[in-house]
């Protein structure tokens, strides 16, 4: 098991950030970089539970600290990578068979790890400890001294004044601008994982677009959607997660009400495979549309095909997100305003991630992105429409994942 990072690319990203190694140690970012859990102490969301050092330096391989209850598992999984390790709260011991009684074997195991007299284990885990081990990797990295990019994004306050102070000679810099810029560019397998959530997620809705009826709380609804996914996942090795953010009604209903005829229903899904979480959105109506939501859904048609031309390697997502608000605006839409038109996708606490297709967003398409494009339209006592698909950046532009027609679909 390897991760995901680009050396190339990120000592690029390093080299211009003036940094010579990411330190990172969020537990997305742990995997990303080993392709393997940073394991029970990252439950605890705080920094020292798993390190991960990616020098710039192509020559130097990746350093990986994390808790010795972990350690061996991902030597044998990245044998490519300098592994320490640091004690957590959890004991185990080895054992072998023989003829001296339980308890006796187990103490032996336990004396062929060659502990100090004084070993202990801490509560949880001890950040100091953990930073001790990185600390002898940058030593070994001849990195002692070197200006480290933190990720900034995740390390709680108190956490940097200690990994500050127990770091005395490293500069410490702001490193998630780069790990963003890292990950937004996509490798062939975060890619395949990518696809491979739209794929599950689509035979979803098709199983929720065949069987949703009249009647059926919005809670039926979503479970006709997980049964659509899990049957299409059938035999995968991935673990795959869903999320539904399901609006039903002209005004969201409760998750107890029932659909009604007339009613409006947006399925706004996320399907994790592997930590890496694909979104799109559908929308849909029980029985024929009134006229104003049949018009709602065309401008976001309309908006949405007008964007999607724009997304292009060159354009910035600012200018991508500028000809979405003016093509509302020519349908009448002046004074609507929205904070985003989409997103990147991968890895993350939540499925959407940098770069946004903002107004503010200087960030220039690349090839190897992959964006959620998308035209949200909620209109309280109408209907809310989210118009949205997910696409991989190519030089020649954007390949579409899904293969569902974005039309205002009739069920029920």
């Amino acid at each position: 098991m390897t991760g995901f990072v680009d050396r190339q690319r990120a000592t690029h990203l390093m080299q211009r950030a003036g940094i010579a190694a990411l330190v990172l140690c969020a537990p997305e970012a742990f995997h990303y970089a080993t392709g393997a859990s940073i394991g029970p102490a990252g439950l605890f969301r705080r920094a020292g539970a798993g390190f991960v050092v990616i020098p710039a330096r192509q020559d130097l391989p990746i350093g990986v600290v994390v808790a010795d209850f972990n350690a061996a598992q991902l030597r044998t999984a990245a044998p490519e990578m300098v592994v320490r390790s640091h004690p957590i709260w959890i004991e185990s011991a080895p054992v072998e068979t023989g003829p001296a009684g339980l308890a006796e074997r187990i103490e032996a195991g336990l004396a062929s790890l060659d502990r100090a007299p004084d070993f202990s284990r801490p509560a949880t885990f001890d950040l100091a400890g953990s930073v001790r081990q990185l600390q002898a990797m940058l030593i070994d990295f001849g990195l002692e001294r070197a200006t480290l990019g933190l990720d900034l994004d995740f390390i709680p306050a108190a956490d940097l004044a200690a990994i500050q102070a127990l770091l005395p000679d490293c500069p410490g810099a702001d490193g998630s601008p780069v790990l963003d810029r890292l990950r937004a560019v996509k490798s062939q397998r975060e890619i395949d994982l990518l696809q491979q959530g739209i794929i599950l997620s689509e035979a979803g809705l098709e199983r929720l677009q065949v069987d949703a009826m009249a009647g059926m709380r919005q809670g039926d609804l979503v479970a006709l959607y997980r049964q659509g996914v899990a049957t299409a996942a059938a035999g995968l090795s991935h673990p795959v997660i869903t999320a539904e953010y399901v609006t039903l009604g002209a005004r969201a209903k409760g998750a107890d009400a029932r659909a009604v005829a007339g009613d409006p229903l947006k399925c706004d899904m996320v399907c994790t495979v592997g930590g890496y979480a694909s979104d799109m959105s559908r929308n849909f109506t029980f029985g024929p549309p009134p006229a104003d939501q049949a018009e709602l859904h065309a401008i976001a048609e309309r908006a949405f095909e007008d964007g999607l031309a724009e997304l292009v390697p060159g354009n910035t997502l600012a200018h991508v997100h500028r000809v979405a608000t003016e093509s509302l605006a020519r349908q009448g839409l002046r004074s609507y305003r929205r904070g985003h038109f989409g997103h990147g996708v991968g890895q993350s606490v939540f499925s959407e991630q940098w770069p946004f297709i903002a107004a503010d967003s200087d960030i220039a398409i690349e090839a190897g992105m992959v964006l959620a494009f998308e035209i949200p339209l909620y209109i309280d006592g109408l209907a809310s429409f989210n118009l949205e698909d997910q696409f991989l950046i190519t030089p020649d532009g954007p390949v579409v994942m899904n293969r569902l027609p974005r039309r205002l679909e009739v069920i029920g």
